[in-house]
């Protein structure tokens, strides 16, 4: 065999030599999943099917009838003249339920893990932050028509002043627990453990627990907004679950060419 021959064989067997992404092709591969998936999201109710529709249902009714209940569950649980932090245990909770903080440490985690080439680090923080951002545009949406008075206006869990953008007035749904549950949902998730769903599950119960507690919201607002940061959580696990399958199928890849067979291998 000739030393062409031999070079010949060596570029069509030996597999493909794979090249690491720059931090400029990962931050357009995310972004790109960022938008589709974001696309898929908001277009899902188009494409859901008759179970679909029975959740969807079902969520609505339930939400619903919890609001016949909002005025006694509050006179129960809710505290008089206290405000979103008071300087005790309840802060804690509380500002895990911060939008502000909650993207900071998304997007700080996608930083790091982006920088040091860790992949799964960098995933996740694009995961935090894609359950973040759809769940928290489906609350905006959801606050600014509904308009609801908060339980410290005094005037009871049936006012609405319908397309507002005063914060003050928009207590359905509420936003801390969709922080609380889009991130816990993700973390209960991915790392898939019995303690870490009790532990992140727990933390964003107690999320909604003090937005009651301390005066800012109904018990249908949390009880509504922890589905919304549930389901835009378990959606972005799921998309990322999709990928990954389709990605394991495509790691051989062996297809005929004029010369023979060419064999890639991906890792």
């Amino acid at each position: 065999m000739t030393a062409y021959n031999k070079l010949l064989l060596i570029i069509i067997f030996v597999p493909a030599i794979i090249i690491s992404q720059t931090i400029g092709e990962k931050l357009l591969e995310d972004g790109e999943i960022f938008l589709s998936d974001g696309v898929e999201f908001f277009t899902y109710p188009i494409r859901a099917d008759g179970s679909d529709w029975l959740i969807f249902g079902s969520s609505a009714a339930a939400t619903y009838m919890l609001m016949h209940t909002d005025q006694k569950i509050f006179d129960g649980w809710g505290g008089i003249d206290r405000r979103t932090l008071n300087n005790d245990i309840w802060d804690i909770p509380t500002t895990y339920g911060i939008v502000q903080y909650a993207n900071i440490a998304s997007l700080s985690t996608y930083a790091v893990g982006l920088v040091t080439g860790e992949d799964e680090i960098r995933k996740l923080g694009r995961l935090l932050f894609q359950s973040l951002s759809y769940s928290g545009l489906s609350v905006m949406a959801f606050r600014i028509i509904a308009g609801r008075e908060r339980p410290y206006s005094g005037d009871g869990p049936w006012k609405y002043n319908l397309f507002t953008l005063d914060n003050e007035i928009q207590s359905f749904p509420s936003g801390h627990t969709t922080v609380a549950f889009a991130a816990s949902t993700v973390l209960a998730e991915y790392f898939d453990t019995w303690y870490s769903r009790v532990f992140f599950y727990g933390l964003a119960t107690l999320t909604a627990y003090a937005r009651i507690y301390n005066n800012q919201h109904w018990a249908s607002d949390v009880f509504f907004g922890a589905l919304i940061g549930f389901a835009g959580g378990l959606f972005v696990i799921d998309q990322e679950s999709k990928r990954e399958s389709i990605s394991k199928k495509d790691n051989v890849n062996i297809t005929p060419n004029g010369m023979g067979l060419s064999l890639k291998i991906s890792f």
